[in-house]
């Protein structure tokens, strides 16, 4: 899968390598099987942060059908465009903001991380 960065207007704009770097962090923290060392521990108090901010942020009301599940949300369209479509439309978000969602995500955890 093509991981596209909103350069335009993206205020949470990262370098793609820096941006793929905290893709595979953040696939890893799902991921049972990876091997816990001291540096991946910390990986993923970083990225466990960035949940529950972003689970305190959204839990707002921003969200149509409930309270959102931020990692989710990063590896999942259809469950981000449902959680942010309007209840009078029939569409739900639209590509660009799920990836300007995902810019956003992984460069709180680079922010965590203390790499910007």
């Amino acid at each position: 899968m093509r991981h596209y960065i909103p350069k335009t207007k993206n205020a949470d704009y990262i370098p793609h390598n820096l941006y793929m770097q905290m893709l595979y962090v953040i696939r890893d923290f799902c991921d049972k099987k990876t091997k816990v060392t001291c540096q991946r521990e910390r990986q993923f108090k970083a990225v466990s942060q960035v949940i529950g901010q972003l689970k305190m942020e959204y839990d707002r009301g921003s969200c149509a059908y409930g309270p959102l599940n931020p990692l989710q949300a990063f590896f999942e369209y259809p469950y981000y465009s449902m959680m942010f479509a309007q209840r009078t439309k029939e569409t739900g978000a639209s590509k660009r903001s799920w990836g300007m969602y995902r810019c956003r995500f992984a460069r709180l955890t680079a922010h965590e991380l203390g790499l910007l």
